[in-house]
């Protein structure tokens, strides 16, 4: 009897826990529902946000055309015309040097003389010799006359003519032999001078008065004062379309300077498989020798497309090119692709056309669809 009135209790109790977890849910539905009601009563009493502004942009029109210029760049060095190592042909003593380095000198100025007191001493012994072979040389052209007369008269053989004309022959043959002798002292007393071979200006000097110079052992370096030339290899492609006399233009640093093409080698180079072009520049401005510059070349390539900065164009799906234009007040997306670029710039052709306005900076503010108030066209650097 007393387990069944415990059961009793317990589910009294049960009952009692559960009639207590339903009303309390049924109050919080209750409050959840009121609350519902309540916000959406407050939404509907607030105005609705109006539409967004649109944004203000710059846009530049699209100026299609039926060809591009491709510039081309090659490397190239600026070289002397002529530049030499000037040395003696003798050896000798230096007796003097006239020139420091950065002179300036004209064709046939003197550079530097030897010591010539032994050839001016050889000279004058020839010159002595020639002297006294000359008085013999006379001698025996009397004494030759004289026998001849003789033997005419039968007091002479013709033996004693015959002596005498060959001693004659001899002694004339001895004077043909100094004046040799005094004409290569005369030549190597010339060429104790060293003198310029052309207008330059002494770029290094290499020994002092006083040294013995050997022959070719270098005593200056001469570098031509005329305007330096400018080599280049060029693409063969490129060279085929130059002829001599051509103007083209030469980019050392910031500064541009004309000049034409004066001739191409016959062959390519075996290394670099370019064809090498000189220039002579035509401008006033010479770069030092041994300076670096860049020959410019255009090429027409005839392709329709137009120019945009390449500040213009986004990156679209799967490596491909998008460029952000204007239509009816709102930002729209034209494929594009790139047919060639430049330093800040690109050669396009796409879904557009000519006078299309399109976005040319900051279109990373605006996405596809976004309203947009265009400005006036701006003009952008081609």
């Amino acid at each position: 009897m007393g387990r069944l009135v415990d059961r009793t209790k317990r589910s009294l109790s049960m009952a009692g826990r559960l009639l207590v977890t339903v009303a309390v849910v049924a109050v919080s539905v209750g409050v959840v529902v009121e609350g519902r009601g309540f916000l959406a009563d407050r939404a509907e009493a607030r105005a609705a946000p109006g539409p967004a502004e649109a944004m203000p942009v710059q846009v530049a029109r699209i100026e299609m055309q039926d060809h591009h210029m491709v510039t081309r760049r090659f490397s190239g060095q600026f070289e002397a015309r002529q530049e030499t190592q000037l040395s003696f042909e003798l050896s000798g003593t230096i007796a003097e040097i006239v020139v420091r380095e950065g002179d300036s000198v004209d064709a046939g100025d003197v550079i530097a003389r030897l010591d010539t007191r032994l050839l001016e001493a050889e000279r004058q012994r020839l010159s002595a010799s020639r002297d006294s072979m000359v008085a013999q040389v006379e001698l025996a052209r009397r004494t030759n006359a004289r026998q001849a007369e003789l033997r005419e008269r039968g007091f002479a053989t013709d033996q004693t003519v015959d002596d005498t004309s060959l001693t004659l022959t001899r002694l004339q043959a001895g004077i043909a032999e100094i004046d040799a002798a005094l004409s290569a002292v005369e030549i190597n007393l010339e060429k104790s001078t060293l003198r310029a071979p052309f207008a330059g200006t002494v770029a290094t000097r290499t020994l002092d008065a006083g040294a013995v110079a050997a022959p070719g052992l270098a005593i200056a370096q001469l570098v031509e004062t005329a305007p330096p030339r400018f080599h280049a290899g060029l693409d063969p492609d490129a060279a085929a379309r130059l002829s001599d006399g051509d103007p083209v233009e030469i980019r050392v640093g910031r500064d541009i300077l004309a000049a034409r093409l004066t001739g191409l080698a016959p062959s390519l180079d075996a290394v670099t498989r370019s064809r090498m072009a000189h220039f002579d520049l035509t401008d006033d401005m010479a770069p030092p020798d041994g300076a670096t510059g860049e020959v410019v070349l255009q090429k027409r390539v005839s392709q329709r497309g137009a120019w945009v900065p390449i500040s213009a164009l986004r990156q679209g799906p799967r490596a491909t090119w998008t460029l952000l234009t204007v239509k009816d007040g709102d930002a729209a997306i034209e494929a594009a692709e790139i047919i060639h670029l430049e330093t800040g710039r690109a050669f396009i052709r796409g879904t557009f056309t000519d006078g299309t306005a399109y976005i040319p900076n900051g279109t990373h503010r605006v996405v596809p669809g976004q309203a947009v108030t265009p400005s006036e066209v701006v003009a952008w650097a081609r």
